[in-house]
């Protein structure tokens, strides 16, 4: 059951920025029922490079999920921004960067 007090992230947003980081390998994405997932390019054991998303429900990924990558891969601002026009959810105080 997801957590009510925080919102889904949709998985087209996940994807695009996945996608737009530049790190995926050639075809890079494979998704097998409610499961995700992201191949990054690389040499190292096919463990180590994949990351596996589970959607909680069609087309939605757990706040975990969505900002454990955003931090990973770098696209925490957008995210942010994301779930303040599109959840309406905002959480404390950001700070911004002058």
């Amino acid at each position: 059951m997801p957590d009510t007090f925080y919102p889904s992230v949709d998985m087209d947003f996940i994807e695009t920025h996945m996608k737009t980081m530049g790190k995926l390998a050639k075809d890079g994405i494979v998704k097998v029922g409610t499961t995700t997932t992201f191949i990054i390019e690389g040499t190292q054991a096919i463990y180590k490079r994949s990351i596996l998303i589970r959607e909680l429900e069609p087309g939605q990924v757990c706040f975990e999920q969505a900002t454990g990558l955003a931090a990973r891969f770098g696209f925490m601002g957008a995210l942010l921004e994301w779930l303040e026009t599109n959840q309406n959810w905002k959480e404390g105080a950001y700070i911004v960067a002058e």
